[in-house]
């Protein structure tokens, strides 16, 4: 699928989600996600976010879950900065094409796109996490396409969980436990997907902490 036909699509699925959308709105968060003094990090660890926009909104509430978004974190030793390799759409210009993104963490994290965030780690070594994040980082390079059919089938685009999913899987770990969840066949032809609550309640997840927040 072409670069014009995935915003074509996006923007037809923001109308389908626009009922939704007046439906659950809710007042601007003021505040924003607090990622400062976390230095154990490590490469592979997750993040995860709220979302502000419609499609978020229908993730959390097909999910039951606090999250809807989730990307994969790698250390950037020329800048000095973690970056967070993630596939979302909507966030690049019209006319651009829907790449995975390779962003620091604080824009990850920027109130625009975020209401709340935490931070996980999957329990494996420290060379199997490090290598799932090479995976991520890889196909950021490789400008894969943003999945806007959602389709696990289908290798050649992927989207957030897709992603960080079968990075994980290439060093045996399954960070789904095999779940999957419900999704109208409008956004997703195979009828369900991966969903970010998959991951952060796996019985291969080491933990889960949450962010605090400050006001932005």
């Amino acid at each position: 699928m072409n670069a014009r036909a995935h915003t074509k699509k996006y923007s037809s699925l923001l109308a389908l989600l626009l009922a939704l959308l007046l439906l659950t709105a809710c007042t601007r968060s003021h505040e924003q996600v607090d990622v400062t003094g976390h230095e154990d990090f490590r490469d592979g660890d997750m993040v995860l976010r709220c979302g502000t926009g419609a499609e978020s909104r229908l993730i959390i509430q097909r999910s039951n879950a606090a999250y809807s978004h989730i990307g994969i974190l790698q250390y950037d030793s020329l800048t000095g900065q973690w970056m967070v390799i993630h596939a979302v759409p909507g966030e690049n210009a019209p006319d651009e094409p829907e790449y995975l993104k390779r962003e620091p963490i604080s824009d990850f994290f920027a109130p625009m796109n975020a209401q709340r965030g935490a931070w996980m780690r999957i329990d494996c070594s420290d060379e199997a996490a490090k290598r799932a994040a090479e995976y991520c980082r890889r196909k950021a390079d490789e400008h894969v396409l943003f999945d806007n059919d959602y389709l696990l089938e289908d290798t050649t685009e992927l989207y957030c969980c897709e992603l960080v999913w079968r990075a994980y899987l290439r060093e045996g770990i399954d960070i789904s436990d095999g779940h999957r969840g419900d999704v109208p066949t409008v956004i997703c032809k195979e009828g369900e997907c991966i969903f970010p609550s998959h991951i952060e309640n796996s019985k291969n997840t080491l933990f889960v902490k949450q962010f605090k927040t400050k006001k932005s």
